[in-house]
C-alpha cells in the first residue's frame, strides 16, 4: 500500500488513485441507473420518468456528503502532509458528526413531505405517484447515502484507494441483486427498487464502518471539541464537487418543466434515458477529478509545484481520452444505449436517439470544466472554484435551457447542454490563467 504522504510521479500512482475512484464513482451512479433499467424493463415507461423525476433528491443526498466529504479530505490531507495526524482525526470524526445530525433533518422533513416534493420536482397527474413513492422509501436511508460516501472518500485519503471500489462494488452488488428479487419476481415496482438502493447503500455504510472501527485503518475515529472555523474550511472546498451533483438535480428539475411545456408530460421518458446517461458520465469525469485531488492536495502540502502540474496533465488527458470514446460510442451506436433504457418498439425510441446524439456532444467539455474545478479545489483556491462550479450549474447552463425554452425551440432544447457547457469550459481557462494555477 502506497504511503498517503509521500506518491511517486508514476503513472502506475496516478491511475492507482483514479482507476479505484472513477470506478467508485460509477457503481455508486449505478444505484440509480440499474434502478431505470429494471424499472423501464419491469413496470413501464411513466415509472421510469416518475423515478427520474425523483433524482434531484438523490443528487441533493449526495451533494450534501461531497459537500462535507471534500472539504474534510482536503484538509486531511493537508495535516497527513505536514504530519499532523491527530488533527487529521479530529477533523474526519468532526465531519461524521455532523452528517448524522444532518440526515435525521433530511429523513424528517421528506418523509413528511414526499408527495409535494415530487410536483415542485416536476411530477404530473401521471408520475407523481411513482416519485412520491420512490422519495419516501429512500429518504428513510439519507444517513446511509451520505455517510457511506463520506467514509469511500477518506479511505482514499486513507491510504487506501482499492477499498473504495471494493465497498461500492459489494453494495452495487446488492443493489442489482435486490432490484431483480424486488421488481422481476416479487413485483413491488417502484417501492422495491427505492427499498433495493437503499439497503445496498446500508451494505456499502457497513462495509466502511468495519474497516474504520476494525483498527486496520490509518485515520481513526477519535474525541473531538466541535471547531466551527474547521467546518467553514470545509464547506468551501467542497462546494465545487457539490454543486455538480446540485446541478444535476437542478438541470433535472429545469428539463422537467421545460419539457412538459414544451413537448408534453408523455415526452418525460426521452430525457429520463439521458439523464440516466448522463449521470454515468458525469460520474466518470468526477471521479476522474477526484482521484486527482488528493495527489494535488499532497502536493501542495509537500510544496512539490512540479508535481502539481504533472497530475494536472495527466487528469486532461485522461478525460480527453474518455471523453472521446464516449462521444464515439454515443454517435455511433447511440441505439444500443437507448435499448438499455426504452423497448425498440417504444414510440419515443427513434426521438431519444436523436436527442442522445445532440446531447453527447456537451460531455467532453463538460469533462475538463469537472477537473478544472476539481483542481482549484485541491489546491485551497476555494473561490475560484466555487465561481467555476456555481457558475456553471446555475447560471450558465440554465440560461441555455431558459435561452431555448424562450425561444419555443422544441427538440432544439437537446442543444442547449453543449452550448452552456462550452461557455463554462471558457469560464474555467479564464480562471486558470487569471489565478495563475498552472
Amino acid at each position: 500500500m502506497l504511503s498517503p504522504s509521500a506518491p511517486s510521479r508514476s503513472w502506475k500512482t496516478f491511475l492507482h488513485y483514479v482507476i479505484p475512484s472513477v470506478a467508485a464513482m460509477v457503481l455508486f451512479s449505478s444505484y440509480t441507473i440499474v434502478d431505470g433499467i429494471f424499472i423501464s424493463k419491469g413496470v413501464g415507461e411513466l415509472a421510469l420518468a416518475g423515478v427520474n423525476i425523483s433524482l434531484p433528491f438523490i443528487n441533493f443526498l449526495s451533494g450534501v456528503a461531497i459537500l462535507l466529504s471534500m472539504g474534510t479530505s482536503t484538509l486531511c490531507a493537508f495535516a497527513l502532509g505536514q504530519g499532523d495526524h491527530e488533527k487529521a482525526e479530529k477533523i474526519f470524526t468532526q465531519t461524521v458528526a455532523i452528517i448524522v445530525g444532518i440526515s435525521i433533518v433530511i429523513t424528517i422533513a421528506v418523509s413528511l413531505l414526499s408527495e409535494p416534493l415530487a410536483y415542485f420536482l416536476g411530477a404530473g397527474p401521471q408520475t407523481v405517484g411513482y416519485s412520491a413513492q420512490y422519495l419516501h422509501v429512500v429518504c428513510l436511508f439519507s444517513l446511509c447515502f451520505i455517510l457511506s460516501y463520506c467514509l469511500e472518500v477518506m479511505v482514499k485519503v486513507d491510504g487506501a484507494p482499492q477499498l473504495a471500489m471494493f465497498g461500492v462494488g459489494v453494495s452495487f452488488l446488492i443493489n442489482v441483486g435486490l432490484d431483480y428479487l424486488f421488481i422481476m419476481v416479487w413485483h413491488w415496482g417502484v417501492f422495491g427498487a427505492a427499498l433495493a438502493t437503499g439497503l445496498a447503500q446500508l451494505g456499502s455504510l457497513i462495509f466502511f464502518l468495519i474497516y474504520f472501527l476494525s483498527g486496520k485503518s490509518n485515520l481513526r475515529f477519535r474525541r473531538f471539541s466541535f471547531h466551527p472555523k474547521e467546518l467553514r474550511r470545509i464547506l468551501p472546498l467542497g462546494i465545487a464537487d457539490c454543486s455538480i451533483e446540485l446541478m444535476l438535480g437542478f438541470l433535472t428539475l429545469l428539463y422537467n418543466h421545460v419539457i412538459t411545456s414544451l413537448l408534453g408530460e408523455s415526452s418525460l421518458p426521452i430525457y429520463a434515458v439521458i439523464a440516466y446517461i448522463s449521470l454515468l458520465v458525469s460520474m466518470v469525469m468526477q471521479g476522474i477529478a477526484q482521484g486527482m485531488m488528493p495527489l494535488v492536495s499532497l502536493a501542495v502540502g509537500e510544496k512539490d509545484q512540479s508535481a502539481i502540474r504533472l497530475y494536472l496533465r495527466r487528469a486532461f488527458l485522461t478525460v480527453l481520452v474518455v471523453g472521446a470514446v464516449v462521444e464515439l460510442v454515443c454517435q455511433a451506436a447511440p441505439g444500443v444505449i437507448v435499448s438499455l433504457l426504452l423497448s425498440g418498439d417504444s414510440s419515443l425510441f427513434d426521438e431519444t436517439v436523436t436527442a442522445l446524439r445532440l446531447y453527447a456532444l456537451s460531455y467532453l467539455p463538460a469533462g475538463i470544466t469537472i477537473v478544472l474545478a476539481g483542481y482549484f479545489a485541491a489546491l485551497g483556491k476555494a473561490g475560484a472554484s466555487a465561481l467555476l462550479s456555481l457558475g456553471r450549474g446555475f447560471v450558465l447552463l440554465p440560461a441555455a435551457i431558459l435561452g431555448i425554452y424562450l425561444l419555443g425551440a422544441g427538440s432544439v432544447i437537446w442543444t442547449a447542454a453543449l452550448i452552456g457547457e462550452l461557455l463554462s469550459l471558457a469560464l474555467g481557462l479564464v480562471l486558470l490563467r487569471r489565478k495563475k494555477a498552472l
